[in-house]
């Protein structure tokens, strides 16, 4: 995939974010600009999480989340979780050593040693993984589990 054909994707799938959905479900863009998704996760009862998507090669290669403090600092550790299904590790990924977000769709999770062979190519034309998808997916994660 070019430069350009990964902008047009990602330009494609970021037009479809509708204001009122963002609004109801609390999530602030802080930039969409490609290659870049800066998003946070906000309401009352729980702590803020933003989160930056990396889309260089969208969809190609799935995005690179980094998990991030509200500042927009890389968080050092994820808080105490509540019980549940958790898609956030907080072990160091071996490329990064932060905590990460370990979830089909996302490439801390195709690229860690334990899912090598659980390659992107057999769900990037999948409907349920759309950038947008994605982006939801992380938001369940993060309301099952985030205090």
């Amino acid at each position: 995939m070019n430069a350009l054909g990964a902008k047009a994707l990602f330009d494609a799938a970021i037009a479809q974010l509708d204001e009122r959905v963002l609004a109801a479900r609390g999530w602030v863009i802080h930039s969409k600009t490609f290659p870049i998704l800066d998003i946070s996760f906000r309401n009352p009862a729980r702590q803020e999480l933003r989160l930056r998507l990396e889309c260089e090669s969208w969809n190609e290669l799935p995005p690179s989340v980094a998990l991030l403090a509200p500042d927009g600092t890389n968080l050092a550790a994820v808080p105490q979780l509540r019980p549940g299904n958790n898609i956030f590790n907080a072990g160091g990924h071996p490329r990064t050593n932060r905590p990460f977000v370990c979830m089909i769709g996302v490439r801390e999770y195709h690229e860690h040693g334990s899912h090598v062979n659980d390659l992107w190519s057999n769900y990037k034309a999948r409907d349920s993984y759309t950038l947008g998808n994605i982006i939801e997916q992380l938001w369940n994660g993060w309301l099952r589990v985030w205090p």
